[in-house]
């Protein structure tokens, strides 16, 4: 083999269910050539590994041709001996076997495991991951009376669809604008979205606009407002649906984010940011209505957006999830949910189409 040929090496891995893999050639060449070292025969070498002695002798042929090297040494009365290239070549397959090992048990053992979650069952408790959302955190202990209780955790929109799309929850929840702002957030939230595979349903509509100060003091009435000197803004994490509604917003009226004191001030929550608003620490923030009612503070309303819940079709027919339609169908849940400022529990619990069909 000159040169070129063996810079031209290359090392490939395939995945074996268990039964006898068929080996490419390479493989069963090192196989014979083992047998060879430990047995002297070739003969014997060929029956062991199930192959002819005139299919190993070819076998053989061929490789010594392309490497440029022979690879035994035939020795009357001593049996077959390998080459120093042979044995070197025997000898590095094992050292890179070797190294290779522990990384090889440890794709294997992912892999076992991702194919396990696959085929598993619903879980018995459901998980929940979405961005914050005061009526969605009515859910988990109505769900928990009902002997069915969920795990939610806040996150933002993007980042709870992209955990629901790796399969790290059952369901997420996020938000989107009416109108041209919903279309343009819709873009973003698209690519995890599978209509066919899954269903959307609807948790509720909901107020957004500007938290500010009681009696808004600072007397803000628009987003162009926030760039005033003297107004201290407070916003929500990279991902979250209000921040990519805030950031359209500024886009549509050719406002610079660093034109807005506080922009890169982040809280995780509504209620965190209105919490903050309340303790004298922020002058404004974007968020629900609910959330400023909540702790006393002024609102002024910008739009109304869409709250939903994805989740796989299939899973519909297990016993928690049809439990959890039914509660946000039911008139208790509902209840509670317009009791809320600002918020319409109308179609609660309903499937709704996907933007677009």
């Amino acid at each position: 083999m000159s040169q070129k040929n063996i810079k031209g090496l290359s090392l490939v891995c395939h995945w074996s269910t268990g039964e006898r893999p068929s080996q490419p050639e390479e493989a069963r060449l090192l196989g014979l050539l083992e047998r060879i070292r430990l047995g002297g025969s070739i003969a014997a070498a060929a029956r062991e590994a199930g192959i002819s002695y005139r299919n190993a002798w070819g076998l053989l042929a061929r490789w010594e041709a392309r490497f440029g090297h022979p690879l035994l040494i035939p020795a009357r009365g001593l049996g077959t001996r390998l080459t120093p290239f042979a044995a070197r070549l025997l000898e590095l397959d094992v050292q890179i076997r070797d190294l290779l090992a522990p990384h090889l048990a440890a794709a294997a053992e992912q892999m076992a495991q991702g194919l396990a979650e696959a085929v598993a069952p619903a879980r018995a408790v459901p998980r929940i991951h979405a961005s914050h959302d005061l009526a969605l955190a009515l859910l988990p202990a109505r769900m928990a009376k009902l002997g069915q209780p969920a795990d939610l955790q806040f996150h933002g929109s993007l980042e709870s669809l992209a955990s629901f799309a790796e399969g790290r929850c059952e369901i997420a929840g996020f938000h989107c604008p009416e109108g041209a702002v919903g279309a343009t957030l819709w873009q973003q939230y698209k690519p995890y979205l599978r209509p066919r595979q899954q269903a959307l349903i609807r948790l509720a509509k909901r107020t957004q606009g500007i938290m500010v100060a009681p009696g808004n003091p600072k007397k803000l009435r628009g987003i162009r407002d926030l760039t005033r000197p003297g107004v201290r803004f407070l916003n929500r994490q990279s991902g979250a649906g209000t921040r990519l509604l805030l950031d359209w917003m500024l886009r549509e009226n050719g406002i610079a984010a660093r034109t807005i004191a506080g922009y890169g001030d982040v809280e995780l929550t509504h209620s965190a940011v209105a919490a903050m608003i309340a303790s004298g620490h922020a002058d404004a923030g974007l968020g629900v209505e609910a959330a400023a009612r909540q702790f006393d503070l002024g609102f002024v309303p910008l739009l109304k957006e869409d709250y939903f819940l994805v989740t796989r079709r299939e899973l519909l027919r297990q016993p928690a999830f049809v439990a959890l339609v039914e509660l946000l169908k039911g008139n208790a849940f509902r209840g509670a949910v317009r009791a809320l400022s600002g918020y319409d529990p109308a179609g609660s619990g309903m499937e709704e189409p996907f933007y677009g069909d």
